[in-house]
């Protein structure tokens, strides 16, 4: 759909972090409740994860609230 902001999170889409608690790189798929599979990095638009990256851009820092206490994440890079 060529309707989609491609510089934002956004359904589908590969996104790129850094956590900011563990400064560890890692890349999450953005799918809809019934397609994710955490262990294939596949999550949930509502997840708080995922609710926290959807829309938003490359550079930006963004705090996910996880049973384990607010996590951000630095999102470096999307892509399809």
């Amino acid at each position: 759909n060529e309707n989609i902001d491609a510089s934002k999170a956004y359904l589908g889409a590969s996104v790129r972090v850094r956590n900011g608690r563990t400064n560890h790189e890692c890349s999450y798929t953005l799918v809809s409740p019934v397609e994710a599979d955490m262990a294939h990095g596949k999550i949930s638009v509502q997840s708080p994860v995922g609710k926290a990256l959807l829309g938003h851009s490359v550079g930006d820092i963004v705090t996910a609230r996880i049973p384990a206490g607010d996590v951000t994440f630095e999102i470096l890079e999307i892509s399809r």
